[in-house]
């Protein structure tokens, strides 16, 4: 059997998941930045001494360094989300560096697994599906769901078989991000940081985003907004309360919907129940009395489940231990791996025979 090979990537991959420079990293090992930049390049391999020293340091297992794991970029709604383009670069890399490394860690804990799931996600085009209002309403009908709000998104991505994971961006500019990858289930990141409204659109933002895009164009932000706000806030059943739209009572529309006040007044005007006037009016109440970052009434963040009731799942019904799963999935700290992973129950995981 081929022993295992050091893999510079992995090493640039934990080092930027932790948000370290070259120079950080070499002031730590008592060395000069251009060796740590051999390392990453493959020109030079680390001692065991060093690999055990940068583990330390970076807090993962050595054995994290021999991976061979492909690497992915975003996601195309990277590329033309105005707000996400103005991240500066080391940002956009430790995020990328961290949401690659919970993707390492589920596809391992998701290994020997399969899911029951009730409903099931699909592609389908845009222009042979009527637009992205179409495809909500019938990816709505598909997933048995009843009319008004939706009581949970997170239960319904779930119900399709998506996993929704749940962790601090530490930057307002990044909300959230999917993937769909190959032989895998839908991925779906969220930054916790955000209010429970604004997770809730974002969500259906990218599951939009899976289902009606593979390949980036410049309309792709626009339609998975469009398809967010089909779903949350169906046309026909949200039309009729949109007229002479104020601030009191896009406030109670929110309380009902859980979205935010302002999706509620974008809704109303996408769908021509308000002048333009009113709308830059209402938007500007909103600036003025500070709802911009935190409006009223509260929605709470809705809670994944599916990752920790397959880690429970793990426990009861194989010979794993929280340890042997935590060096399955390649986290050196137990705090970060239950923290990450903390046990619940399910009824829809089975392990594969």
């Amino acid at each position: 059997m081929e022993k295992a090979r050091f893999n510079p990537e992995m090493l640039v991959l934990a080092r930027e998941q932790r948000g370290h420079t070259q120079s950080h990293l070499a002031k730590e090992l008592s060395t000069v930045p251009s060796l740590i930049s051999k390392f990453e390049r493959g020109d030079v391999v680390p001692t065991n001494e060093n690999l055990e020293r940068i583990a330390e340091f970076l807090d993962c297992p050595v054995e994290f360094f021999f991976q061979t794991d492909r690497i992915y970029g975003l996601g195309c709604s990277f590329l033309f989300h105005r707000r996400r383009k103005t991240m500066p670069q080391p940002e956009q890399r430790r995020l990328i560096a961290k949401l690659n490394v919970l993707r390492m860690q589920i596809e391992r804990l998701l290994h020997g697994m399969e899911m029951d799931a009730d409903n099931s996600f699909f592609r389908m085009d845009v222009d042979q599906h009527g637009g992205p209002e179409k495809i909500a309403s019938l990816v709505r009908t598909a997933w048995n769901l009843p009319q008004g709000p939706v009581s949970s998104v997170v239960g319904a991505i779930e119900s399709a078989g998506g996993l929704v994971v749940a962790y601090p961006f530490g930057n307002s500019k990044a909300s959230g991000m999917s993937w769909w990858l190959p032989n895998s289930l839908p991925l779906f990141f969220i930054n916790s940081e955000m209010p429970g409204d604004h997770q809730r659109f974002t969500l259906m933002h990218e599951v939009g985003h899976v289902i009606m895009h593979r390949i980036p164009h410049e309309r792709i932000e626009d339609e998975a907004n469009r398809f967010a706000a089909e779903f949350l806030m169906p046309s026909r059943e949200i039309v009729h309360d949109l007229g002479a739209l104020n601030l009191e009572r896009a406030a109670g529309l929110k309380a009902y919907w859980k979205v935010s006040m302002q999706a509620i007044i974008r809704r109303a005007i996408d769908l021509k129940k308000i002048p333009k006037s009113r709308f830059d009016r209402l938007s500007a109440q909103i600036g003025a009395a500070g709802y911009m970052r935190n409006e009223p009434l509260r929605i709470d963040p809705e809670q994944p489940t599916l990752l920790r009731q397959l880690v429970n799942l793990h426990l009861e019904q194989s010979t794993h231990t929280t340890n042997t799963l935590q060096k399955l999935a390649l986290i050196r700290n137990s705090r970060e791996f239950n923290e990450l992973y903390g046990s619940g129950r399910s009824h829809q995981i089975r392990i594969a025979q």
